[in-house]
């Protein structure tokens, strides 16, 4: 958000308050970052995850992915890294690069799952090799967890 006054910024913020109680996840996602932002008042992390719980719950994927990233932070919250773990591997079986990127870390280095640094290196490789984003292709996501013999519920331990 361009830099506003404090009233243009309150009422913006009231709309997109607005917006995201009637469902919008990209308010709720907006809501959350200006939360953590502080720009516009003081830092709430809690309002931001309430916002971010809440565009998750309506499957948005982009909510899920911040929410991950903000619990494994902490940023004021207490650290959940078995659930930043969680969501992450959620979004990774969705073929999401930047999530494969994350568990392959979380296992290299053991946090919120148990230390296996080959199934961690796999995870690593293979979102880098998909780049930012999502990968199109179904039948390769399949593939590597194929080639990973990787069970689904088993957070590959």
């Amino acid at each position: 958000m361009p830099k506003l006054s404090q009233a243009k910024a309150k009422k913006r913020i009231e709309v997109l308050i607005k917006e995201a109680e009637d469902g919008d996840t990209d308010s709720m996602r907006f809501l959350a970052d200006i939360y953590s932002d502080g720009e516009y008042f003081p830092k709430d992390y809690f309002a931001a995850e309430a916002w971010l719980r809440k565009a998750a719950e309506l499957d948005d994927d982009k909510a899920k992915f911040q929410l991950a990233e903000l619990l494994k932070k902490g940023n004021g919250l207490a650290k959940n890294l078995e659930e930043s773990f969680d969501i992450f591997h959620e979004l990774s079986f969705e073929g999401y690069a930047d999530a494969m990127v994350e568990i392959g870390k979380a296992m290299i280095e053991g946090i919120g799952t148990p230390k296996n640094e080959e199934m961690g290196n796999k995870y690593l490789r293979f979102g880098k090799s998909i780049g930012e984003g999502i990968a199109e292709d179904e039948k390769k996501v399949e593939k590597m967890y194929e080639d990973l013999k990787f069970k689904k519920n088993k957070k590959g331990v």
